[in-house]
């Protein structure tokens, strides 16, 4: 949201003023709107009149207060019954009109879990986002997609439980790859009993749940067993058990020697920005962390910050059974209602013992970190501010999308979006537009931009609600032109417009920077040309990479296209028994009579499209 720079203290203070005396006693939602009717502030009170009140007292109004009064047009409230209505309120508000002075969390996505389905006769283990349920068993939350991916390999390892699909397993005639290299027990073609495998199962669940200490002295007598009885086969599955099981608890974990879930919030303000830093402890291990920089707009308070930060984040994810938090924190009660209300959860500062240091250490951690965003949060902040005086913008360049086409003599055509904001690339919201074209081909630039700024701004989805305050199109004035007629168009006039195009001789040297109004030559020595070159060139980076996985998947799809008479169904068949294209492509005329639905005929015509000489 661009904020209509209307700057009059006076005016904000006697609308305060008569709010003050106006509004009423009791809980509530209040509103600061600006003079475009926008809402700029959204905040919850336990009594509207005082809270207002309190915000024209002079020994109170911040650098940052009197801004946000010096912006304010009108104030409106929104009564509700109890308090707790009134935080509920608040944050659902936020989250819907999203003003430019309140908290809120861009990345959205819910974190992973390891799952396990206890329900199945045979139960399968994966990695899984999403609601939880009673009837399976969840461990998590990582940080980390990565860290879910290198944990699972190795849970697989340690307790050879399946991870495939259930259609996948039900129509499997022999093991798959995994079983080979002992990552699954093959439950699916019989060799494991049903029991043996739910042993397996109750052993994993009770491990992750940190209940089964003595597991890996288990297995370390059980493989000394059969190697006295020279069962060496057996003897090296179960050393490789041991080693996943050493893996998973010495490398991705620090242990705790407890079985206690929580969480650790830890905020930080520093170089005019909010850090949150949150680390995830479940059954005694700490499963990663996550950072979170918080722009600098913000008109909050650390408590507030805190508060609406729990609020917003824990009505997503699951909350542990107990939070802990850096400073003191009022109303713990109020926000334990609105983020577990049927759940007994503490809300604490720890004062003493293995707590109170993990906070510290924490504490060392986030000290670290900002110390290396330092540069950053010094010098692109001055970059931004000299770019939006050098180009007259109309709104400071907190959130910048940067927008580069990609495809290979016109074919499998991809527009890509880069997100910048709080000075850094945001790459949980890169997004990739696929082109929609009646033809295979596509060679018209300007169509694909247009296409993909198209589908950008249709507001279609929730993540599209979130505007730019400035666009930056890899080309030149004429796909400048273009993007700047759509935004017209859709009435977004408060979108700043500039394009970064090649010289004659394509040399980054000779780059121009184009605005709606004119062709900027800037010096090639310029923090500003460096800047704005390092933005598109990290669009480019991801078109191409984009379009590069696009097209080997493309070629893989197609490796049957070119033979007649195998369909989707057969195409499955040969996929699901051979597992990768590779090994069809090696298969044998035998081998390949053996997939269902193959006949003497359909096996020669594969054969002969991947055996003739070329």
């Amino acid at each position: 949201m661009k904020l209509k720079t209307d700057y009059n203290y006076n005016r904000g203070l006697n609308v305060l003023k008569r709010a003050s005396k106006s509004f009423p006693n009791g809980s509530g939602v209040y509103k600061f709107i600006d003079s475009s009717e926008s809402i700029i502030y959204i905040g919850k009170a336990k009594n509207l009149r005082k809270r207002i009140s309190s915000y024209s007292i002079d020994n109170k109004q911040t650098r940052r207060i009197k801004t946000l009064i010096s912006l304010t047009n009108k104030l409106e409230f929104i009564k509700t019954p109890t308090e707790t209505d009134s935080l509920i309120l608040e944050n659902n508000l936020i989250k819907k009109v999203k003003p430019p002075f309140n908290i809120r969390l861009m990345d959205d996505k819910s974190f992973p879990f390891i799952m396990i389905n206890k329900n199945q006769e045979w139960p399968r283990i994966r990695k899984y986002r999403g609601k939880q349920t009673s009837d399976n068993i969840f461990f998590g939350p990582f940080a980390n997609v990565s860290i879910v991916d290198e944990v699972l390999q190795q849970l697989e390892k340690a307790f050879l439980i399946r991870s495939c699909s259930d259609n996948i397993f039900n129509s499997r005639k022999r093991p798959c790859i995994l079983y080979q290299i002992k990552r699954c027990s093959a439950p699916c073609v019989g060799l494991i009993t049903s029991k043996e495998y739910l042993d397996l199962v109750n052993e994993a669940i009770l491990f992750l749940k940190g209940k089964n200490p003595k597991l890996k002295n288990s297995l370390v007598k059980l493989m000394e067993d059969k190697s006295k009885q020279e069962d060496y086969e057996q003897a090296a599955i179960i050393r490789d058990r041991i080693k996943a099981i050493s893996r998973i608890n010495f490398e991705q974990y620090s242990d705790l020697n407890n079985d206690e879930n929580f969480d650790i919030v830890f905020l930080y303000k520093k170089f005019s920005q909010i850090y949150v830093q949150l680390f995830f402890f479940r059954s005694g291990k700490n499963l990663g962390n996550k950072d979170f920089f918080l722009s600098e707009k913000l008109f909050e308070e650390s408590e507030t910050v805190l508060r609406q930060f729990l609020i917003f984040f824990y009505q997503r994810n699951n909350p542990p059974d107990e939070i802990l938090i850096n400073f003191d924190l009022k109303n713990t009660e109020l926000i334990k209602k609105v983020i577990s209300p049927n759940k007994n959860l503490e809300i604490k500062k720890p004062k003493k013992g293995k707590k109170l240091e993990l906070m510290k250490l924490v504490g060392d951690n986030i000290l670290a970190s900002s110390k290396d965003r330092k540069n950053i949060s010094e010098n692109e902040p001055e970059v931004l501010k000299s770019i939006y005086e050098k180009f007259k913008l109309k709104s400071f360049p907190f959130r910048i999308e940067i927008y580069d086409n990609s495809h290979l003599s016109g074919t499998d055509a991809i527009g890509a979006m880069v997100v910048y904001q709080n000075f850094g690339f945001s790459k949980n919201h890169y997004k990739k537009f696929n082109a929609k074209t009646k033809s295979d081909r596509i060679f018209d630039d300007y169509k694909m931009m247009a296409e993909m700024i198209e589908r950008r701004f249709n507001f279609s989805k929730e993540w599209k609600k979130e505007l730019p305050n400035l666009i930056i199109i890899d080309g030149g004035k004429g796909q400048l032109n273009i993007v700047n007629k759509i935004l017209s168009e859709k009435k977004l006039h408060n979108i700043d417009l500039l394009s970064i195009s090649k010289g004659k001789n394509r040399k980054s040297s000779e780059d121009k920077i184009h605005s709606i109004d004119q062709s900027i030559y800037l010096n090639n020595n310029d923090k500003e040309f460096y800047f704005i070159q390092k933005l598109r060139d990290e669009a480019h980076r991801f078109a191409v990479s984009s379009h590069k996985v696009k097209r080997t998947r493309k070629m893989k799809n197609s490796a049957f296209d070119q033979i007649t008479g195998i369909g989707k169904k057969t195409k499955y068949n040969l996929l699901n028994y051979f597992g990768t294209i590779e090994n069809i492509q090696c298969a044998s005329l035998v081998d390949l009579k053996k997939v269902k639905g193959i006949g003497s005929e359909t096996a020669k015509r594969i054969y002969k499209e991947f055996n003739k000489i070329v």
